[in-house]
This record gives structure tokens, C-alpha cells and sequence, in this order.
């Protein structure tokens, strides 16, 4: 266990109010703690078996996020798997107090199938589904309306920038659950820039662990004609590089996404090609099931940059393949790279990306 680890845990375990000392100037140390990696290490450990680290690292991470009822659901699903059918059914309670309402989750998950007859587990699973109750059958049938909004996006400007000089022009779509004030961070990791990045928030904001995050899709829905709700996506990025077209002075526009943003990358493009002179992907996947094709012709003359890492838990590299193999049907001119690393932004690759832009607008 690490010392910050083992430090955050002893005083959140033996402190009350009346031992805290107002007058301590390290009586807060533990606000310090950086547990940004915790639930990553935590979960890895639980893919892999290691329950027992898996716990550790969870009730770290929750010890700044008390109402994560996602984390705590695993913890409870980790003593199942420890056989500590007692301590399962606790966590399992405390992640409803939190907010977990899943019920035939709960009962269907295989987790719990070594101690689903524990009298003390099948117990506590009963007295939770009596509290939590059945929940009310709703009348009616949802609909979306499309309407517009107005969205926030940032922008930086090369050094030394001069209104009357055509710059190329870079849209960051960021990944799910992340913002453009995170995104667009990546403009320090660029070798000196000489080119307009601008990052759009994506529409639709939801919550996780009390914190709001973006996503480009709304959730899937069976209901819903979910190619048409994502190519309003697609539309909304196309208005974000007019209306960047109309503040500044641009020249070849490039669209770069991470993550579900490469996804909206690969979509926007097929179904705007025009509008584009090389598209950017990050760790990204291309389901073309989510594209209406029909409305997707030849896309000789596009360029794109297809890459990701070999250690991707969520989007493989062969995943980014395929996204090739797609592209390049459709008359793409790709180039396919990939890094030893997770899902993330890789720099080194990154700089191959913007060199790659730089090669592409050289060819005109």
C-alpha cells in the first residue's frame, strides 16, 4: 500500500470531529491527495481477479466521492467474489442508499451467484427490493424535439497572430465525458502551432460521480432513430467550422476527435466531406451502423489519420484497422499509426498528426 494510500485511509478511519485539531495546519493534508489513477487501478484489479485490491483502491477513491454508487455497487460485487456474502450485502445496500436502483441487474448478476443463497445475502437483497420498490409503469411515448441551442467554444490563436493571414483551422471533439477545457490542453503538447484550434463542447451533458460531463450522443435508445439523432451531431460541427469561418480568417479546416469524439470525426466527414481537407482519430471506433450510408458517396480526395494504442482496454487496435479499412473503401487516402499505450492522446504520435496536416496542405 503507498503512504498517501495508507495515510488517506488511517485518517478517514480513526478520526472523528472532536480529534481534529482546528489549529493543525496538517490536519487537511489529506484533501491533497491525488486519487485520479485510484478507480483506473481499481478497476484493473477487479478485470484481473485481485479483489482484495480492487476494495483497497475503490473505498480510496470513494473517500472524496461518497455518493459514486457505481464504485460501491463493485466493491459490494468484490466481497461477493471473496465468498464475504456479509460484507456484499452491506456494500450492496450502501450503493441503493447512494442511488443504485438497478434491481434486475442486482438479481441477474452473475457476481453474486456464489452467494446468492446465503441467507444473509438473499435477505438483504429482498429488504432492498422492498425499499426500493417496483418502479412506476409510465404511460405515454418520448419523443425528442430538435430545437436550437447556443454551446460554448474555446480557441487559441498561434503565436503572433494576424487577423489578415489565412490560418488552417483544427476542431478538437473531445471524448466522452470530457470538456473542452480539458481538450484543449493539447494545444500546449503541439510543436509551436501555427494553425487555429478551437474545441466545441459536446451536447449533451450528463452526470457521473456529481460531476457534469459532455457526451456527443444521446444514450442509446431502441425507440429512437438514433441515425438521425447523431447526424444532428454531425450537423452541429459543421455550424461550429462556419461559424469559426465567419470570426476568422481559415483556410484548410481539419476535424480531430478522441475517443467518441474520433467516432463523430469519422461520421462528420463521411457525411461532409467537402467541408474538410484531412480528418484526425484518436482511439476511436467506426460503426458504420450508426451512418446512414446511403448518403455517403465517394470520398476520393479526403485524407485521414487513423491511430491508436496497443494497450487500448476500450478501443483496440484492431478496432482502428477496421476504421481503416472503411475509410479506405470509401476512397480515403490513410495513414494508420499506433504507440505502446492506453486510451489516451499519445504526444509523440500526436506531433506525427501535425506533421501529417502540415504534408497534406503542402500537397495543394
Amino acid at each position: 500500500m503507498t503512504g498517501t494510500l495508507s495515510l488517506l485511509l488511517a485518517i478517514l478511519q480513526l478520526l472523528t470531529p472532536a480529534e481534529i485539531d482546528p489549529l493543525d495546519r496538517q490536519a487537511g493534508d489529506f484533501l491533497d491527495a491525488d486519487l485520479s489513477g485510484y478507480l483506473q487501478t481499481a478497476e484493473e484489479a477487479y478485470g484481473e481477479g485481485n479483489y482484495a485490491v480492487a476494495v483497497r483502491y475503490y473505498l480510496a477513491a470513494l473517500s472524496k466521492n461518497i455518493d459514486d454508487e457505481i464504485s460501491i455497487y463493485n466493491v459490494a460485487c468484490c466481497y461477493a467474489l471473496m465468498g464475504d456474502a456479509e460484507l456484499a450485502a452491506l456494500y450492496l445496500q450502501r450503493a441503493v442508499i447512494a442511488g443504485y436502483r438497478d434491481m434486475d441487474f442486482m438479481r441477474g448478476d452473475p457476481d453474486f451467484d456464489g452467494i446468492r443463497d446465503d441467507p444473509y445475502f438473499s435477505g438483504a437483497l429482498e429488504h432492498i427490493a422492498e425499499a426500493v420498490g417496483e418502479a412506476p409503469e409510465y404511460t405515454g411515448d418520448w419523443f425528442l424535439v430538435v430545437g436550437e441551442a447556443a454551446f460554448p467554444c474555446l480557441v487559441r490563436l498561434p503565436e503572433g497572430y494576424d487577423p489578415y493571414y489565412e490560418y488552417p483551422l483544427v476542431v478538437g471533439l473531445h471524448g466522452y465525458g470530457d470538456s473542452p477545457g480539458n481538450f484543449i490542453q493539447l494545444w500546449e503538447r503541439f510543436y509551436q502551432p501555427d494553425f487555429i484550434y478551437a474545441c466545441p463542447r459536446a451536447p449533451y451533458p450528463f452526470m457521473e460521480n456529481n460531476l457534469t460531463g459532455y457526451s456527443w450522443f444521446v444514450p442509446y435508445d431502441d425507440s429512437l432513430d438514433i441515425e438521425a439523432m447523431d447526424r444532428l451531431s454531425s450537423d452541429y460541427v459543421v455550424s461550429v467550422v462556419n461559424d469559426l469561418k465567419d470570426r476568422y480568417s481559415v483556410s484548410d479546416v481539419f476535424l480531430f476527435g478522441f475517443s467518441q469524439g474520433c467516432a463523430l470525426t469519422w461520421m462528420t466527414g463521411m457525411y461532409h466531406p467537402e467541408e474538410f481537407r484531412g480528418l484526425v482519430g484518436f482511439a476511436g471506433r467506426l460503426d458504420t451502423t450508426f451512418v446512414d450510408m446511403s448518403e455517403v458517396g465517394d470520398l476520393s480526395g479526403l485524407d485521414a489519420f487513423v491511430a491508436n494504442g496497443t494497450m487500448d482496454g476500450s478501443v483496440d487496435v484492431e478496432t482502428g484497422m477496421e476504421a481503416v479499412e472503411i475509410l479506405e473503401g470509401l476512397g480515403v487516402e490513410t495513414v494508420f499509426r499506433t504507440w505502446e499505450g492506453v486510451h489516451t492522446v499519445s504526444r509523440p504520435v500526436l506531433l506525427e498528426a501535425q506533421e501529417w496536416m502540415e504534408t497534406i496542405r503542402g500537397r495543394i
